[in-house]
């Protein structure tokens, strides 16, 4: 373990986790690669409200958000504990983190996941979630009406954990549904209805 002020440093630095985590996501579908996770840090600035935050786990949780299932596989779990070992964390942390990757999606406790979830499940809402509504409904040769009406789904799904999420929620929602009723509209009465 590298007890060194540059190696204590480190660990409180985005650059060795996504350092350490960007090769893992190579064969991720466009959705679900680096640039997800890319977008998912610039979105914790926004939601952090000037919190008091673990720098460490919080970056541990945004680089390995996409990589929470491969815990499961023993090579992954005990070369991303090395690398954490090697940036200072002690083994009760390592513990810990692996804990909050597991379930910072469903249920998450502190709010360093707390974060992480909101800046992912923003991604669903607003301008970026009907983008993504429509390129998965054209891959999928829906209707435009099919897709409307999983856009909103996708859009309302999302429970937001903080209140800047919240926040920032609303507004996105709002302006997705105010989109996708101009669509809508547009479509006018003879558009086709999903069965």
């Amino acid at each position: 373990m590298d007890t060194s002020f540059s190696g204590v440093a480190r660990r409180y630095q985005l650059e060795p986790y996504a350092t350490q985590a960007e090769p893992y996501y190579a064969a991720k579908d466009p959705a679900h690669d680096f640039v997800h996770i890319r977008r998912i840090l610039e979105r914790l600035e926004l939601l952090r409200d000037g919190e008091e935050l673990r720098l460490d786990l919080l970056y541990f949780l945004a680089c390995y958000h996409g990589l929470a299932r491969q815990l499961d596989h023993s090579g992954f779990r005990e070369d991303t504990a090395s690398s954490l070992d090697a940036l200072g964390w002690e083994p009760d942390e390592i513990s810990q983190a692996f804990a909050c990757l597991k379930r910072h999606l469903e249920d998450p406790e502190l709010i360093e996941e707390q974060l992480v979830h909101d800046a992912n499940y923003l991604e669903s809402v607003g301008a970026f979630g009907i983008a993504k509504a429509f390129t998965t409904g054209g891959a999928r040769g829906q209707h435009y009406e099919e897709t409307i009406e999983r856009a909103r789904f996708f859009i309302n799904r999302p429970v937001f954990r903080t209140a800047a999420g919240k926040r920032v929620a609303a507004e996105r929602r709002a302006y997705a549904h105010a989109f996708l009723d101009a669509l809508e509209a547009e479509l006018g009465p003879n558009a086709v209805r999903p069965s």
